[in-house]
């Protein structure tokens, strides 16, 4: 709304300004968190909503239950409303995020509602794989049919990292597939990461800001071509949306570090990782967002193997899956392992930024 007064309005010019923008929408994502996230554990305390914690998980976690969850919904509701205040609503880019955001959070929601109404075990896999197969389907047609960079072979292609035009074109079906495991890969990744008070919220908070940092570069014309990057027409603004996601993640931080007083639950986890798997396709990014989200990629990876490893040998490679349990079982405090994970993740970020910068120098 904001950009569109600027757009319009003479003097309100200055509103375009995504700099400006993207303060103002991380500022005031933040301030709605922050100041809404008492009232809304509240109501989820007084609705019952609280966390069940597995039987097979650490020992520790049973005072954990009966924690609200399903704060992913605050999360989500901020981000909507925050852009649809301050962003242009009329970037398709933009209408893309918030259509598959909202698909992402149904899935997510019905989940953690089941879970309380009809099934404790909440959704099904199967129904929840259909569901992003869905989302996937949307965002393939908006690349094949609408494009991002301007050219078929660029926008059916994944680009290599580190020298732009090194690239593997994959068609419209190949790229339908890659969409596939991109979304589902991250939405399950960061689900499988939420597992400690604010391990998986930070990490997102800093992948956003990494991303969001290189959507800025993707959507200004002489620093894409500085960094010989794909210029993507109005991608800038998918750093005004990811400054809200930074702003409401940290937030809900302000509740969710140890001790939590609130989860994000499925609503959230599966929410944000799709937006980063979206955000890294519209940027033409794939290959470097396991590089930003290395966290989430040894997370699911520890499962993968850990099952893997059970189902093949019948032995375990960690004394619990995912990776975060295995670190608590050897003996670092819940505060260690999520703050270590933090800085790795931070590591990650510099690194991926370094690439970028690297690919505009090669």
């Amino acid at each position: 709304m904001l950009y569109l007064i600027g757009e319009y309005v003479n003097k309100f010019q200055f509103l375009k300004s995504i700099y400006l923008r993207s303060f103002m929408a991380f500022i005031l994502a933040f301030a709605i968190v922050l100041i809404a996230g008492k009232p809304f554990i509240n109501y989820l305390k007084v609705k019952k909503f609280g966390e069940k914690i597995r039987e097979e998980g650490p020992t520790s976690h049973m005072s954990k239950k009966g924690t609200p969850t399903m704060g992913g919904v605050l999360i989500v509701l901020t981000i909507l409303v925050t852009n649809l205040l301050i962003a242009d609503i009329s970037n398709r880019i933009i209408i893309l995020l918030l259509l598959t955001m909202m698909g992402f959070a149904g899935i997510g929601f019905i989940d953690d509602y089941k879970k309380f109404t009809v099934n404790k075990k909440g959704l099904s896999g199967k129904k929840k794989l259909l569901g992003q197969g869905l989302i996937a389907i949307l965002v393939w047609c908006f690349v094949n049919y609408f494009g991002l960079a301007g050219s078929k072979l660029i926008d059916l292609a994944i680009i290599n990292p580190i020298y732009s035009h090194h690239m593997l074109y994959l068609g419209s079906f190949g790229m339908l597939l890659f969409i596939l495991i991109i979304l589902m890969g991250t939405s399950n990744a960061v689900n499988i990461t939420d597992g400690l008070d604010g391990l998986a919220i930070m990490p997102m908070v800093i992948c956003s800001a990494i991303l969001g940092v290189v959507a800025y570069f993707t959507g200004h014309i002489e620093l894409s071509n500085h960094l010989n990057l794909f210029y993507i027409e109005g991608s800038g603004e998918i750093t005004v949306f990811l400054s809200a996601v930074c702003g409401s993640g940290l937030g809900f931080l302000w509740y969710n570090f140890y001790p939590a007083q609130i989860f994000m639950g499925d609503t959230g986890s599966l929410t944000l990782g799709g937006i980063l798997g979206v955000v890294a396709i519209l940027l033409k990014q794939e290959l470097i967002l396991p590089i930003i989200g290395g966290i989430f990629v040894m997370e699911a990876l520890s499962v993968i193997i850990q099952v893997g490893s059970f189902k093949l040998r019948g032995k375990r490679v960690f004394k619990m899956a995912p990776i975060h349990h295995h670190f608590e079982l050897c003996g670092l405090a819940e505060t260690k392992v999520t703050m270590r994970f933090w800085i790795a993740t931070l590591l990650f970020g510099i690194i991926a930024l370094g690439i970028v910068r690297m690919r505009g120098i090669l």
